[in-house]
């Protein structure tokens, strides 16, 4: 690492570690039991979700969908929808209020129609929408359209659709070909020939990962409503500013602070629906129908069109592997063919390549366009990498006879470096120097007891017939992007209660609970007089949820802003309360500074006397700075007046954060997760077990444990559907999805796994405030393809295609499905 890259790592850090405690030196960081600040009204039914909002005359929204996975709309004849009764709005793509493209949200394409004339895929919103007075009329009203289709030829195969002279599937964006990443598609380090051919074995093997999408429980929708010439919104949307700020432009420059938005309860938002090129386009066409109306209009997908698209990790894979008998992997050389994917920069080798060892790296990504729904980030965009992480891993284990977990400790490092190098940088950033993946594998392999259960692949058989396995796989922990975060905190002047101020999307993750925990930390108050519900516009905009940079972005704005604000009420309380009609009045504190206060438990207090204090509800009350004077205060020799207001600035603090995306690639992973799963297979059947698994996360210091547990809980069983049954099935013949309901797509319930082992370690190794990194996309990420070495272990038979279902096990082992 070059002195100005360490320069520029080191300016980055220092926010952290400058006056940083002790990891055990906290009140609320890091506390179990504390209440989460959603849990009551989602436990008792009492949270409002956008799909929840009805207001007085609002109108009912429904998209035509295409019934061709590719086809574009020849005639579109709505006569009969018009002169249904309840109907109230018919728009159609043809309609002059609609642009050609529009600022619509999400990654890729940046723009399109609100409503296009073309489908690239079976379900897409084509050609027309309908506003009614129910939502069933608006259903019954788009049976009545009549559509005359040119259909095209199609591709659901990306095999296919890369080879040359293929047809092509989206020839409006791409005419050039399918593929559309070319010159972006490539990274590498080393010189991978050379490192093949110095290696004692070289390993070859493929694997592949069929289409698997999000589900949440409440379908995408929204509400648009005018209030005059400026509009009201209910968004679900994991990035309200940029729908805020698409909305300013769409109408001829709506000024910003004029837009009423709300963000409300978003039900499990994991990527998925935000990421969509076209997550705005229900909003825009809501808008134009209740601009028409002058009634609110509600958008809404049915369930069957929430299964829009899939995971960024669809396609097929290719690995060429050396290694020395020893374990030592000298090379890796991969290639992808993936379908759709909208951010091929991620490559399929990144973890690979910055927390490894391993000399000579070369992957190729190609992205080629298919006629299925786009692919987004699901949970996570890391998806194609920790898949290669794992795979390489325990097939050089396997194919050497090594335990995999000598492997992974043999080729830790950092870009290409040993852990000796990886140990000289933690000590030149003053971060602590730990064995990161060797705490982690220490504790998990006692939980699920390693030592004790392994054998060599196909060996053991359990006393009930079925075949027993055991995997284990690792990676580093992750950020995965940068961002800005703008947040306050207000003191309350009747209570002294403190508010956090800044509107972003709640996802589920219990993250509103972490902040209050640290801003009751910083600014020394109880964290029950600590309260955030961002789903109402502030005018402040925290990093909205869509990646696991979430708390290391707004826990510093958090933290700065708590900082300030503690600061500002310590000066306050050691100078004059402020002017009244009769002057100034003294310090609650005088003769003192800032310094020789401190503040806990709501309480202001002399360090040197902690027996002079004052709650921070008196400070601000009746006899604070906030509130009327005393009674003693009011007497005018023989009158008593009536009460006079003392008044000062209010108690508030404004706190920013941006973590810049230039230096994302200087910053060496040092906090490592290991993942372990125990599986049981039925040789007869196919069917697969699982067990137990064991997931161990550093997170450098836990800010809520139960956040972090619930993460690691939740996303075992997001990784269990992902790796036994989640599949979206087309039909080859027609391109029609044919399991796009929760009956036929399986989704993982508690029944289909035993129990979920959740372990923590703490290194404070992590760019976060207090050291902290993020968990928040790892087990639902890291953990599905482990079942493929779990299935190997207890069969001796490789299924790499994912989802392992039964009938590939068993044409694995040459038996019929």
């Amino acid at each position: 690492m070059s002195q100005d890259t360490i320069k520029k790592v080191l300016e980055l850090v220092d926010n952290i570690r400058a006056d940083q405690y002790p990891l055990d030196a906290y009140t609320h960081i890091g506390r179990r039991g504390i209440r989460r600040i959603d849990g009551v009204e989602k436990a008792n039914g009492a949270a409002i979700y956008t799909m929840d909002v009805h207001l007085p005359g609002m109108l009912f929204m429904r998209f035509l969908t295409s019934p061709h996975p590719h086809a574009r709309v020849v005639r579109l004849d709505t006569s009969r929808a018009e002169s249904l009764p309840g109907v109230r709005v018919v728009l159609r793509y043809d309609d002059p209020e609609l642009p050609p493209t529009a600022d619509l949200g999400g990654h890729f394409p940046s723009s399109e129609p609100p409503i296009p004339h073309i489908a690239y895929f079976e379900g897409q919103e084509i050609g027309a929408a309908i506003a009614a007075e129910t939502e069933e009329i608006a259903e019954q009203a788009l049976k009545l359209i009549r559509v005359e289709w040119e259909q095209r030829p199609f591709l659901l195969d990306p095999e296919k659709a890369a080879e040359p002279g293929a047809p092509l599937t989206i020839p409006e964006l791409f005419p050039n070909g399918n593929v559309y990443n070319e010159g972006l598609d490539v990274h590498q380090r080393g010189d991978v020939e050379k490192g093949l051919r110095e290696a004692d074995r070289v390993i070859e093997f493929q694997c592949r990962r069929s289409y698997h999408t999000w589900i949440g429980p409440e379908r995408p929708c929204g509400v648009f409503k005018w209030n005059g010439d400026y509009p009201e919104v209910w968004v679900k949307q994991q990035r309200p500013h940029i729908c805020k700020r698409a909305i300013a432009t769409w109408f001829g420059g709506i000024p910003t602070n004029r837009i009423q938005l709300h963000c409300l309860y978003q039900g499990a938002s994991f990527g998925g629906w935000s990421q969509m090129h076209w997550n705005l386009g229900g909003t825009y066409c809501a808008a134009v129908a209740a601009r028409r109306t002058r009634r609110p209009v509600k958008w809404l997908f049915t369930r069957r069109e929430d299964f829009y698209g899939a995971q960024a990790d669809a396609g097929f894979y290719s690995f060429t592997v050396g290694a020395r008998k020893d374990g030592t992997i000298t090379a890796v050389k991969a290639k992808a063919v993936m379908s759709n994917q909208d951010a091929p920069v991620f490559g399929i080798i990144g973890h690979l390549m910055e927390n490894t060892r391993i000399p000579n790296l070369y992957g190729k990504l190609q992205a080629v366009m298919i006629n299925k729904g786009p692919t987004v980030p699901v949970r996570c965009e890391q998806a194609p990498n920790t898949l290669a992480l794992t795979m390489v891993f325990d097939h050089v284990a396997n194919a050497l006879g090594l335990d995999p977990i000598d492997v992974a400790l043999k080729n830790d490092g950092a870009e290409g470096h040993d852990m000796g190098w990886l140990n000289k940088q933690k000590e030149e950033l003053s971060f602590p120097v730990r064995d990161s993946l060797r705490e982690c594998i220490d504790k998990g392999k006692a939980a699920i007891g390693w030592d004790a259960k392994r054998h060599r692949p196909g060996e053991r058989k359990l006393s009930n017939g079925r075949m027993h396995g055991l995997a284990f796989t690792w990676t580093h922990e992750w950020e995965d992007s940068a961002g800005s975060s703008e947040i306050a905190i207000r003191i309350e002047r009747s209570d002294g209660t403190a508010s956090i101020l800044g509107m972003r999307a709640d996802g589920g993750q219990n993250a509103e609970t972490s902040y209050c925990q640290i801003a009751a930390d910083e600014l020394g108050m109880r964290v029950e007089d600590v309260y955030y519900r961002p789903q109402h516009d502030t005018g402040f905009f925290p990093h909205t949820p869509d990646s696991s940079t979430n708390l290391a972005v707004n826990g510093f704005a958090i933290r700065n802003a708590a900082r300030i604000l503690k600061r500002r009420i310590l000066e306050a309380a050691t100078s004059p309360r402020g002017v009244s009609q009769r002057g100034n009045f003294p310090a609650p504190f005088p003769g003192l500074k800032p310094e020789d206060l401190d503040i806990q438990d709501s309480v202001i207090y002399v360090k040197a006397d902690p027996a002079k204090r004052m709650s921070l509800a008196e400070y601000v009350g009746p006899l604070g700075i906030g509130g009327p004077m005393s009674m003693g205060e009011m007497k005018i020799g023989h009158e008593q007046a009536l009460p006079r207001m003392s008044y000062s600035p209010p108690l508030f603090a404004y706190g920013w954060q941006v973590q810049e995306g230039a230096y994302a690639h200087i910053r060496l992973r040092l906090c490592r997760q290991a993942h372990f799963m125990e599986v049981e297979v039925d040789t007869e059947t196919g069917e697969v077990e699982i067990t137990r698994v064991v997931n161990v996360n550093d997170v450098g210091k836990v800010i809520s444990w139960e956040g972090c547990e619930a993460q690691q809980y939740g996303g075992t069983f997001m990784a269990v559907g992902r790796a036994r049954s989640e599949e979206v099935v087309h039909d080859p013949a027609t391109g029609v999805m044919l399991n796009g309901n929760l009956l036929d797509y399986k989704i993982a319930t508690m029944l289909d796994c035993g129990p979920v082992d959740t372990i923590l370690v703490e290194t404070g190794m992590g760019y976060g405030p207090y050291g902290t990194v993020g968990i928040g996309e790892d087990v639902a990420t890291v953990l599905p393809p482990l079942l493929g070495p779990a299935v190997y272990n207890a069969l001796g038979v490789w299924v790499d295609d994912f989802p392992i279902t039964p009938d590939k096990i068993l044409r694995a082992l040459g038996k019929t499905a």
